[in-house]
This record gives structure tokens, C-alpha cells and sequence, in this order.
């Protein structure tokens, strides 16, 4: 193997070359000199205590030692020459390269990679740095022969018309828990649970798992439905990896379960022992040289951060309801999921065993560790340590608290069921037991869509391919990039969608930068901060229904007010749905629009805008429809245009207040609206008579009194004719039901339906006796 030597920095440029000390085809030893050369400086001379000093040029004689064993092929200095920078000077043959080196040895010839001696600059273990195997992160290689075994690869893949594929474990293909009482419940025909758990997989870690309460657990696996069907399918068309961040000991049980013949991973299994960083994952780890052919699917994309073109994000797989990712301590606490959105890929529909954002990752606590995991590369034993102690509070946890458990308890509860009490010596009624629900459900999806994903860019890989290939021979230079191809293919699934979220992404977070924000994006949709004419989808939170961007949305026809199944379904089957299923009931309430000082109500018509107009149209209630023109520019900047009025949208409520983080009349859920009635109605029945007052105003007096009087009997008959729709009003504000509509107009809180009270009887007639008095 030949190599080329370089002078190196150090030496004192300019210099030049005095004698060639050897001749092409002389072997050379490591630290034998093999060229002289000779360099001017300046000396100081003279009497430095009397202060007479100047400077006179030197010239010094060195020589050049070889850094190296082997066989000189070729000088690329002569003698005579002058060198001003670091340049190659000789072509060495070299006996052994040290191509592969395992723990600082060369595994070839033996020798210590890690000696440094003055003819060198750095160690030869630098000249192997690549690790390439699943298995050992002490066996690593050098570029050179990382490039030869990965194109040797890559052509032995397109012989087999395959790709690569790089599976994750947890939340992606199997969820995992240490719940006792799943144990219970798979041995009890006679659980509700019973049918959804009976097929999960179990192991214990012993002395490679965690310590203390944890040591020794029983570790429960349930394989996502359609694992088997769905690896069978894509062996046929990828080579698979597994690529996980529990440790190693945890990745081969997973993969034992999963696949037991070792016919789909064999031993290409690598986890975060392996890893070298457990903050993020990196496809370079195992494909060195290209990433063209390989795809990652994997339920975080964040943790993908220099490969995310290669990925398919998966729905996250969480069956063990609020246990989330058991190693996710080792990761940033995640953001990317739609809150309130089923993590199991069902459609929304059917949201009573939907689980939240929050609950998804219950294991990721959010606490200091991580910002420290954000700022680190993963590298550091003080905060393996600190992530080491925070899963296993997380799983002790699990132990002692037995959430699913008491889940189900609260259920039966619900139910209005009684069960048995075992441990009673009393005899038990003999009557039925009412039919329990159960809290776990088998009814994934997801890997169906994910097969239907994953054959499309590999036929379409193909297609590519052989359209360029005119022989039948593995040529690596027209093979196109999965990674590309992927973009496009995502790209255009969302393509002309005008999307706005409410209540999705958390406050402080830059939705444009979001990990659901880029998501939606890289499926093609464009995505907005404000509510426009151009938006043509709103899409809420059912956590959060009524907020200030759906009453704008709401007067707009053109605009689909979703919730967030509709976009959670939609990133998962890479279509386009249909948006009836999904839709969001709006308020009444929030499709009025105030008509000025006229006092009028005005709705947004139910029929979609005739695609030629270029105004909003609004349905008044004489029924003449009345068109306002939008500015382009006003529009993009958030404005609305009525009558000559332009109202910033953003100044109706605070930016915080905006997406719904938190009502303006919450704090009227706990008013005491019994107490301002009576008030009232005290203020409005006692006598305004004054027995000091002149006899010259005795007639105004009077006139006062009746008018007083008069607005107190026409207040009781409007109380008495509306009071049923009064009490149920105020029990719904007392209740939270009607937050963001009917309590929000008591608060005074929304600009467009203040006018309802602003109108009020009460406080015209008050208003205008407080005038009266006052004049």
C-alpha cells in the first residue's frame, strides 16, 4: 500500500532542501533521517544589561526523520528547493497500512497506533477512525477501506434489488413496559384486558439491567400488530438494521422476540452502547461513505437531526396507555407530537382511548436533565449517570404506582362495577357482573401504511435506476438518492394546503421551526402564523376547541376548521383526506360578526365562496350580501378590512392568550353569580327619593323615581321570561363548558360579541340615571 508523506507544520518554513539522504527503492525505517535542510533566523547579540543589542542572521542544519516503515517510491522534493508550507515530499510503500485497528493495535501486524515520537505529529490510530460494525466500538478501519466494503456492498444490494433499512425498537415496532399488573392481566382469561395482552412477550435483564427496585423485573414487550406480515414483506425488498437507544443487552432480547431464526437483522443490531452519542443518531455510524440507498423509519425525528431527508416518521406505537418510551431519558424530551392525537394510528373518530402529548412521554420527565442532554453529545459519564438514574426512577415508578392498574379501576368505576373482594372471608352476592370496558386496545394500523410507504420508494428507486442502467451490471454512479426521493414524494401529498395550527405547538416554541412544523412542510403544505384569506386549514386542538384564531376562522367559509386527527391521518396514510369526518362543530357564537355602531348582527354565510370572488362575503340580516375586499399585503400581515375600518388581528387578544393556552374568564368559573343577581336586583328595587332635595327639582324627582321604577318591573319580566336560560348560562360558565363562547362574552373578553352586553337593558337605563344624576 504506498502513501504519501508531508513535511508537516512544524518545521521552521521557508526552508531548503541541502541533501537526499535516500534513493527510490531504499527501505526505510521509522525515525531514520532522510533528507537535510537548512533554515535562516535571527539571533540576538550584544550587552542586554547595557541596553546594546541587534540582531544577526543564523542559518541551522536539521534533518527530516521518516514517520514510517516501508519502501521509498518516489521523492516529490529535489535538493535546492525552497518550501514555504506544509507539502507532500515522498511516496513511502509501506508494509502494513494499519488499515484496521482494534483497541489501539493495528489488527493486521500488531503494532501500538497509539506511540508519538518527534518524527510524527499524530498517532497512526488516526489513520483508522471509521467504526463500521454493529457490534464493537473498538474495531475500527480506515476511510479508504470503509469506502471499498460499503460499494462493495451497495453493488451486492442492487444485485438483489434491495435497500437499506434502519429500524428503531421502541414506539416504533414494539412498545415496552415493566407494569406488574400486566403480567396479572395476561394470565386472567377473565380480565376486560385480557384479549389485548394475552400475545405479549416478556424477558427479564437480570445482572445488565437496571438496579435498585428494577433489578431483576419482568420487561413487557407487545410486538405492534402486523410486525410479522410486515418484515416478512420487506425482506424481500431492504436489508434491515436495528438502531436503538437502549443498551445493548435490551436491543438483543427485543430482537430475539421479534425475530427468532435471525433471518431478518441477523446480527445487524446496534444500540446505544454502540452509539458513541446519546443525544442524537447518526447514519453515518453504520454507512460511512453514502446514505443514497438507505431509509430510517423511526418515531422521532428529532433525534435524526443530520438525516432527516432518509426518514419516514412513524405514528408512535403506545399501547401500555401513558407509559411511553422507556429509554426515552437517554433523548430531549420530544415535541413532535399533535397533543390530544392517538398514538396508535387509528383515525381520530373514535377519541375515547386517545391519548395526549402528555401523557405519551409520562417517562420523559421534563426537569434540568434536558437541557444538559440538548447541550451534550452524549459523551459525557456524569450525564450517562444522571440519564442511567432518571430512567430508573422512571421504571421504579411504573412499579410503585401501577398506572394501568388504577386506570382500569377508575374505568370500572365508571362502569359501576363491583368486583369480588378475593381476600374476604364474606360471602359475595351472587348477581352478574356488569360488563367492563377495558383500557387497552389492539386495533393498530399503522405498519400497513408504513409497508405501503416503504414499497413505493423502493419500486420507484428502481424505476429510476433501471431507466439510467443499460447493462445489467451494479453501477453506483446513476444510483439515485432514497433520500431525494423521498422529499418528493412526500412533497406533493399536502401540496397547495394552507394550514394554521391552534393549541398544537407549546408556547415559546417557534411553530415555523417546530418538529411539527417541519413535518408538515416537508409534506408540501405551506404554513402560516395568522389566520388570512389564503389559509385553507385550520387546524385545533380538541384539548383547546374555542380560540381566537377558530372565531376568525369561523367567518370565513373557504376556511376547513379541523381537529387534529385530520392532520395526524393525514402524515400517516401520505394522503390528502377528506375533512367531514374531522371537522370541528363551531360555536355560534363564533361565526357573528359585529355590524358597527348599527348595532346588527351579521353572519358568515354556510356556502363556500364563489372561486371568482375575491372578497369575503357576508349574509347581514336583511339578507343582502355585503363583499369586503382584502388588501394582499394586509392579509399577509394579519389585518382585516370592514367599512373602512382596519383592525389588527393580533391586538384582539394576547399572543399568549391566542392559541387558547389559557381563557380570559377562567377565573369566572368560580363567580358567584347568585350573589351579583341579588345585588342587583337590591340596586335596581330600592327608592332613590331624596327628603332633601328642593322643591323646585320635586318634579324631576319624580320623574327619576318612575323611570327607576319602570326599568326595575321591565328588568323582573325579562328575569322571570329568561330565567331558565339564565341559570342554565351561568351553570355552564360555573362548569368550564361554555368557556371560550358564553362565559368569554360575560368577561367581556371577545371584541366582536361585547356588543350582546354592552347592549344590555340594564346598562342603558344605568348609565342614563347615572348621567341624570350627575348633570
Amino acid at each position: 500500500m504506498t502513501k504519501t508523506l508531508s513535511l508537516g507544520s512544524r518545521l521552521p518554513y521557508p526552508i531548503t532542501i541541502s541533501k537526499l539522504l535516500r534513493s527510490p527503492g531504499d527501505e526505510l525505517k521509522k525515525r531514520e533521517p532522510l533528507f537535510e535542510y537548512k533554515f535562516k533566523w535571527m539571533k540576538q547579540v550584544g550587552d542586554s544589561f547595557r541596553d546594546n543589542t541587534w540582531q544577526e542572521e543564523q542559518t541551522t542544519l536539521a534533518s527530516w526523520d521518516s514517520p514510517t516503515e516501508g519502501k521509498l517510491k518516489e521523492w516529490r522534493i529535489k535538493e535546492g528547493d525552497t518550501i514555504h508550507r506544509d507539502e507532500p515530499c515522498l511516496v513511502v510503500e509501506e508494509a502494513c497500512g494499519h488499515d484496521i485497528q482494534f483497541q489501539g493495535l493495528c489488527a493486521m501486524c500488531g503494532k501500538d497506533m497509539t506511540e508519538v515520537d518527534w518524527s510524527s505529529e499524530k498517532p497512526d490510530s488516526s489513520r483508522a477512525t471509521i467504526n463500521m460494525t454493529h457490534d464493537n466500538t473498538g474495531l475500527t478501519v480506515s476511510s479508504g477501506l470503509a469506502q471499498r466494503v460499503e460499494h462493495a456492498s451497495q453493488r451486492r444490494l442492487l444485485d438483489q434489488r434491495k435497500l437499506s433499512l434502519v429500524v428503531d425498537l421502541d414506539q416504533t415496532i414494539i412498545h415496552a413496559c415493566i407494569e406488574p399488573t400486566i403480567g396479572e392481566w395476561r394470565s386472567d382469561p377473565t380480565n376486560p384486558n385480557y384479549e389485548a395482552v394475552k400475545d405479549v412477550k416478556s424477558f427479564q435483564l437480570n445482572d445488565d439491567g437496571p438496579r435498585g427496585l428494577t433489578s431483576g423485573a419482568w420487561y413487557y414487550i407487545k410486538l405492534r400488530p402486523g410486525l410479522a406480515e410486515f418484515l416478512e414483506a420487506m425482506a424481500d425488498m431492504y436489508e434491515m438494521h436495528v438502531y436503538t437507544m437502549g443498551t445493548r443487552a435490551y436491543a438483543l432480547n427485543i430482537a430475539k422476540l421479534i425475530d427468532p431464526d435471525m433471518k431478518y437483522f441477523g446480527n445487524r443490531v446496534i444500540s446505544r452502547d454502540e452509539n458513541g452519542n446519546l443525544v442524537s443518531k447518526n447514519l453515518h455510524r453504520l454507512f460511512p461513505v453514502s446514505t443514497d440507498m438507505v431509509v430510517i423509519i423511526d418515531d422521532r425525528s428529532d433525534v435524526w437531526p443530520r438525516n432527516r431527508p432518509n426518514l419516514i416518521k412513524v405514528t408512535p406505537y403506545d399501547f401500555f396507555k401513558g407509559i411511553g418510551d422507556i429509554n426515552s431519558s437517554f433523548l430531549p424530551k420530544r415535541q413532535d407530537i399533535l397533543p390530544g392525537a392517538p398514538a396508535n394510528g387509528t383515525n381520530g373518530s373514535a377519541p375515547t382511548t386517545a391519548k395526549s402529548a402528555t401523557a405519551n412521554d409520562a417517562s420523559n420527565t421534563a426537569s434540568a436533565l434536558d437541557d444538559i442532554v440538548m447541550m451534550s453529545s452524549g459523551q459525557d459519564k456524569a450525564l450517562q449517570e444522571k440519564q442511567a438514574a432518571e430512567q430508573e426512577k422512571s421504571l421504579e415508578k411504573q412499579i410503585i404506582d401501577r398506572p394501568l392498574l388504577h386506570m382500569q379501576e377508575e374505568l370500572d368505576k365508571e362502569d359501576g362495577v363491583t368486583l369480588p373482594d378475593e381476600s374476604s372471608d364474606t360471602p359475595q352476592p351472587s348477581h352478574p357482573v356488569a360488563e367492563r370496558h377495558h383500557i387497552l386496545r389492539d386495533d393498530d394500523d399503522e405498519l400497513v401504511h408504513i409497508q405501503k410507504h416503504l414499497t413505493k420508494l423502493h419500486s420507484t428507486f428502481y424505476k429510476l435506476y433501471d431507466e439510467k442502467n443499460d447493462t445489467r451490471k451494479a453501477d453506483l454512479s446513476i444510483v439515485p438518492d432514497a433520500g431525494y426521493l423521498l422529499d418528493e414524494l412526500k412533497g406533493s401529498i399536502l401540496r397547495g394546503v394552507v394550514i394554521v395550527l391552534s393549541g398544537l405547538v407549546p408556547l415559546g416554541v417557534d411553530v415555523l421551526h417546530s418538529e411539527l412544523g417541519r413535518q408538515i412542510m416537508s409534506f408540501g403544505a405551506d404554513l402560516h402564523t395568522r389566520i388570512s384569506r389564503r389559509t385553507t386549514h385550520l387546524v385545533v386542538s380538541t384539548q383547546r376547541p374555542r380560540t381566537e384564531k377558530l372565531r376568525l376562522a369561523a367567518k370565513m367559509p373557504s376556511i376547513k376548521i379541523v381537529n387534529q386527527y385530520w392532520l395526524a391521518d393525514c402524515l400517516s396514510q401520505w394522503k390528502k383526506l377528506p375533512e367531514g369526518p374531522y371537522l370541528v362543530p363551531v360555536h355560534n357564537a363564533d361565526r357573528k360578526r359585529s355590524a358597527g355602531e348599527a348595532g346588527q348582527t351579521e353572519e358568515v354565510s354556510d356556502a363556500d365562496e364563489d372561486e371568482n370572488d375575491s372578497g369575503l362575503k357576508i349574509i347581514g340580516e336583511s339578507g343582502q350580501g355585503i363583499e369586503y375586499e382584502d388588501d394582499e399585503e394586509d392579509e399577509e400581515e394579519g389585518y382585516s378590512e370592514r367599512e373602512g375600518l382596519v383592525v389588527d388581528v393580533d391586538s384582539v387578544m394576547p399572543q399568549e392568550l391566542a392559541d387558547g393556552a389559557k381563557s380570559p374568564i377562567d377565573d369566572l368559573k368560580g363567580f358567584d353569580w347568585e350573589g351579583v343577581d341579588d345585588e342587583l336586583a337590591e340596586f335596581l328595587g330600592s327608592d332613590a327619593d331624596d327628603s332633601d332635595e328642593d322643591e323646585d327639582d320635586e318634579g324631576e324627582g319624580d320623574s327619576e323615581d318612575s323611570t327607576r321604577e319602570s326599568a326595575a318591573s321591565g328588568t323582573k319580566r325579562r328575569a322571570e321570561d329568561d330565567d331558565e336560560e339564565g341559570s342554565a348560562k351561568r351553570q355552564r360558565v360555573t362548569n368550564g363548558e361554555d368557556a371560550g363562547g358564553n362565559a368569554g362574552e360575560a368577561s367581556g373578553s371577545g371584541a366582536e360579541d361585547g356588543d350582546d352586553f354592552a347592549g344590555d337593558l340594564e346598562a342603558d337605563l344605568l348609565a342614563e340615571l347615572e348621567a341624570q344624576e350627575n348633570g
